[in-house]
């Protein structure tokens, strides 16, 4: 079994289904003890994405607690490996075949590291009073593929994923790393957040209220749906708890 986390960690958590879907596709990961945090986004659009985003938060739980990432390199190949134990889950069952999830993952090291790992449009991003919000993943989207190329992208193009986990045998994620401060908030979402309330929002959200993790998940998640709430939305906020 891993060791416990040797420093301790403040988490708050939300997910609402919207107010247009029939279902929450989203979910979520927390384990103070580990300090691994996770979201995957089911794609809609596929079969089982539902499915699809619950057991790839089941393997990291099997992961982690069997011995936590410690490196960008482990981190990487714990990414890959779900990637392929959903592909050979739809080779098992083939009624699930397509299903496809987006995920943003974080390990907490106990030099207070943030190791960060993503596929697809959810995002990470971290706060600071200083800094303000500061995003560490990019979009693998049809339009910031374009942007990288100096082509005009077409409206629309950010909807359309170009990585994601369950839909390509050869996949390589894109991992980082940051030195966090118990001044640090970090935020993952799903894109039922940032497809809808802009970053100067949510900044001014998680600057109201640094003090109180929960208070402010709430109202990042009151923020989407006062937006129309279109789509399923998670936010998972954590800090490294001051001595």
């Amino acid at each position: 079994m891993t060791a416990p986390l040797k420093i301790a960690l403040n988490v708050s958590v939300r997910t609402h289904q919207g107010l247009t879907r029939s279902e929450n596709q989203d979910a979520h990961y927390t384990n103070p003890t580990t300090g691994f945090i996770a979201v995957a986004d089911g794609l809609g659009g596929h079969q089982a994405g539902k499915l699809c985003a619950e057991l790839t938060i089941d393997f990291f739980d099997a992961v982690v607690q069997v011995r936590k990432p410690s490196s960008l390199q482990d981190l990487s190949q714990a990414i890959k490996q779900c990637n392929h134990a959903l592909i050979q889950h739809q080779k098992d069952n083939p009624e699930v075949s397509g299903m496809r999830t987006t995920l943003v993952c974080g390990q907490i090291t106990h030099d207070h590291q943030l190791l960060y790992g993503w596929a697809g449009d959810s995002r990470l991003y971290v706060f600071d009073s200083e800094d303000g919000l500061v995003q560490l993943s990019r979009d693998h989207t049809l339009r910031e593929r374009k942007l990288d190329a100096d082509l005009p992208p077409a409206q629309g193009d950010h909807h359309i994923l170009t990585k994601s986990l369950g839909g390509n045998q050869v996949f390589e994620p894109v991992c980082g790393s940051v030195q966090l401060s118990p001044a640090h908030i970090i935020l993952l979402s799903s894109d039922g957040l940032t497809g809808f309330v802009k970053d100067t929002a949510i900044e001014a959200i998680l600057n109201a209220h640094s003090r109180d993790l929960d208070r402010a998940a709430e109202a990042l998640i009151d923020s989407a749906l006062k937006a129309g709430g279109a789509d399923n939305v998670t936010v998972v906020l954590a800090r490294i708890a001051p001595h």
